[in-house]
């Protein structure tokens, strides 16, 4: 059935549902006995590493119409088979909700989006502390022009770090919750309208860069697809290169960091809003930054190894040298300038040194970099529209040691005027490569029963973007008000993220406000004859203004609990949700445990009015 009528089937079920008789109770959300299986099952993994490419041509153009076999990947220059190749067009749009659909009832949901989605997914990290104060008001601006033509369909969420690191609006294609959150006149926290305090807290400092993009990409991690990170400040003190000299758990941290971005699929796009240079290092007396042979090839005026300012990390073809990641004759993928330059960071001439890091950053995870430019709404625009559009490869490595060393990798085109950029390398073994494993339909790779048990759990974030691979709708409703936590529940909330800071023999009774969840999940699958019985995983999570976690469910329902499933197409199940009275936001999922499918969304609170319904018991 295509999406678009299997979209309208499923809204209709669930706009009308409510005008059914209650006779067939929906079941709860418990776990039901599983029955012993005699067949012999054998699983065998096939280790895949996923690159992700943009190519583009001369004129920075997005390239379309390429195959696997234009392609060519090498990994420590061995050459790699590819074992599936995956086109994203920026202009395909997802499943939407159809335009002549009916009005939801009041607090029903479902998890089928207004608008088609389009492209990957978008992260702007707006980076006070490492912004001078005096370009902080134009770089907000030329944001918020941005937000106003994003294109339909693109999904952006914003982090802010200024006191602290905060999610200030989770994903979303809505332009007027985007602008609200840079608006100047109605500031959100954690967003001032001038940051004072940046270099007391952390300028300049690496490690605390690296925390800070750590907590993201952990936060990315888990979510499926492609991202681009897009990095605003005026300085990047972080360097993705360990050196032998430094402290052996930094050097850990750094290798990482490396594998967290491989396997979260992060692209870091770098942007320097302090614009162009009145009088660039080097750019009156001819002079190069530092001076030496190790400078050869950095150019005056922001120019790295050929790269252009608006450009600085795009190209796949650069010539080796200072911050290359493509080694010369002879030389080891090892970027011992880049390592050395990070000494410089806080000294008078530190530019030059500041593009090679964003280069350096952009080429090792695919990204590209922008500096020494007043037009950072058009550097937006580029990651958006251009690097929307890329391929996405997977290869198993013939090199099956798990040595804990860097493996390089290498792709190449025939047509050797476009540029690519892609991940170029990643680290094995004790750094967490075993997790780069991806299932693909039809192959003998397969994720382990503790990943698909774990998939649903990263999607359940605040703030993290809608799921709609399994569909499903909810009737979400309040039942009586509030009422104080008993003993009980105090110590089941004692153990969730937001109060973990207190003693949990100091928390006082919070107010709580107990919820009905009532999901309806509908699939060809549960109709069809001779399918398996469905077995669904059911979560809620409850948030508040600070994207903490304030309390979470998790239960299981399986076929035996619902007989009606294989007659009508849907399956049911009820939950009781009870949340603090502080929570802003409900986030609820679906996992099929058979076929590992996800589906969630999230309700802001407080829900709208409705009429009372009929009591109905459930088991807690």
């Amino acid at each position: 059935m295509p999406f678009r009528n299997l979209a309208l089937l499923l809204f209709l079920c669930f706009s009308w549902d409510s005008l059914l008789a209650q006779s067939d109770a929906p079941a709860s959300a418990t776990t039901p006995q599983q029955p012993a299986s005699d067949t012999l099952t054998f699983h065998s993994t096939v280790r895949r590493v996923v690159v992700d490419v943009v190519v583009r041509d001369s004129d920075h153009r997005a390239v379309h119409g390429l195959t696997a076999k234009d392609f060519v990947v090498t990994e420590d220059g061995h050459p790699q088979n590819i074992l599936s190749f995956d086109v994203h067009d920026f202009d395909t749009p997802s499943i939407a909700m159809p335009a002549n659909a009916p009005k939801l009832p009041v607090n029903h949901f479902v998890n089928i989006p207004a608008t088609p989605e389009r492209g990957p997914l978008y992260v702007i990290l707006y980076d006070l502390v490492n912004t001078e104060i005096a370009d902080q008001p134009d770089a907000r601006r030329q944001v918020m022009n941005f937000i106003k033509k994003i294109p339909s369909g693109a999904r952006f969420a914003f982090f802010v770090h200024s006191d602290t690191l905060a999610l200030v609006q989770g994903f979303t294609d809505d332009k007027n919750l985007l602008y609200a959150a840079l608006d100047p006149q109605h500031p959100k926290p954690h967003v001032p309208m001038v940051f004072m305090m940046g270099k007391n807290l952390g300028y300049g400092d690496p490690v605390s860069t690296m925390n800070i993009l750590t907590q993201i990409t952990q936060y990315l991690e888990g979510i499926p697809g492609h991202k681009n990170l897009i990095w605003l400040a005026g300085t990047f003190p972080l360097a993705l290169f360990p050196r032998k000299e430094d402290p052996v758990e930094y050097q850990d941290d750094i290798r990482a960091e490396i594998n967290v971005l491989t396997r979260a699929e992060v692209a870091v796009y770098p942007i320097n809003v302090s614009g162009v240079p009145v009088n660039p290092p080097g750019q009156l007396t001819g002079a190069r930054v530092h001076g030496g042979a190790a400078n050869q090839n950095v150019l005056s005026g922001g120019q790295i190894n050929g790269a252009s300012p608006q450009g600085g990390g795009g190209g796949g073809n650069t010539v080796g040298g200072i911050n290359s990641l493509e080694p010369g004759a002879g030389q080891s993928l090892d970027p011992t300038g880049l390592a050395a330059s990070m000494g410089a960071q806080g000294s008078g001439d530190s530019a030059i040194t500041d593009y090679m890091v964003q280069k350096g950053i952009s080429e090792a995870t695919g990204g590209q970099a922008f500096w020494s430019t007043n037009d950072v709404t058009g550097a937006l625009d580029e990651v958006t529209e251009v690097d929307g559009n890329y391929y996405t490869l997977t290869y198993s490595p013939t090199n099956k040691n798990d040595d804990g060393k860097r493996r390089s990798i290498r792709v190449n085109l025939d047509k050797k005027e476009l540029k690519l950029a892609y991940r170029r390398f990643y680290y094995t073994g004790a750094y967490g490569q075993e997790k780069l494993s991806k299932a693909q339909p039809g192959s003998a790779s397969q994720p382990s029963a503790a990943a698909e048990a774990d998939a649903l759990q990263p999607n359940m974030k605040h703030g993290a973007p809608m799921m709609h691979d399994l569909l499903f709708s909810a009737h979400i409703r309040p039942d009586g008000s509030t009422v104080k936590a008993t003993r009980d529940e105090m110590a089941q909330l004692a153990a969730q993220p937001a109060y973990a800071a207190q003693k949990k023999d100091k928390l006082a009774p919070v107010d709580l406000q107990k919820y009905w969840v009532d999901y309806r999940v509908t699939d060809n699958a549960l109709k069809a004859p001779g399918a398996k019985s469905p077995e669904f995983e059911f979560a809620a999570a409850a948030y508040d203004s600070e994207s903490r976690m304030l309390n979470s469910s998790l239960s299981n329902a399986g076929g035996d609990s619902n007989p009606d499933a294989g007659k009508t197409g849907v399956f049911r199940a009820r939950l009781e949700f009870s949340v603090p009275d502080t929570a802003s936001s409900i986030r609820i999922g679906v996992r099929d445990k058979l076929t590992n499918r996800i589906g969630t969304l999230e309700v802001q609170l407080p829900l709208a009015p409705e009429a009372p319904s009929p009591s109905v018991t459930s088991a807690r």
